[in-house]
């Protein structure tokens, strides 16, 4: 059984772990923590059977929310949690979200095209690590 929900604090070692195995330029844990603190971030998480199987932050950006960082743990993709996850976000929007993806991330671009984003931007060599494009999506409410 899997339940969204706001992220707790003893939240924060799982999400780091997640991190790590999912980004290359992955934050480091007092980063995460740091963020969690400020108000102006929301951080959710997707549990299966009481276990964070991934999780989404958010910066309220005054006029759009941004996506920071999403993420589902290597065991648990390819069963829709990320979906999931997404689309209960993008039903409680008062306002436009927006994000950015590698051009080489084929199953998020699938994922958030899927979901009605829109491309509008394309960032050149926007990654430092590897040089790559970032594809930045909007999802208009």
């Amino acid at each position: 059984m899997t339940e969204i929900r706001g992220i707790e604090e003893d939240d924060l070692i799982p999400i780091f772990d997640i991190e790590q195995v999912s980004f290359m330029n992955s934050y480091r844990i007092s980063t995460l923590a740091d963020m969690y603190s400020k108000s102006s971030y929301r951080f959710l998480g997707i549990f299966n059977r009481n276990r964070l199987a991934g999780y989404i932050i958010l910066l309220d950006s005054v006029d759009v929310y941004e996506v920071i960082k999403i993420a589902i743990s290597p065991n648990s993709r390819g069963k829709g949690l990320g979906k999931k996850l997404l689309t209960s976000v993008l039903k409680d929007l008062d306002k436009n979200l927006i994000l950015e993806v590698r051009v080489s991330n084929e199953p998020a671009i699938n994922l958030y095209e899927g979901l009605g984003f829109e491309k509008i931007n394309i960032r050149k060599g926007y990654y430092e690590d590897t040089g790559e494009d970032g594809i930045v999506y909007l999802f208009s409410k």
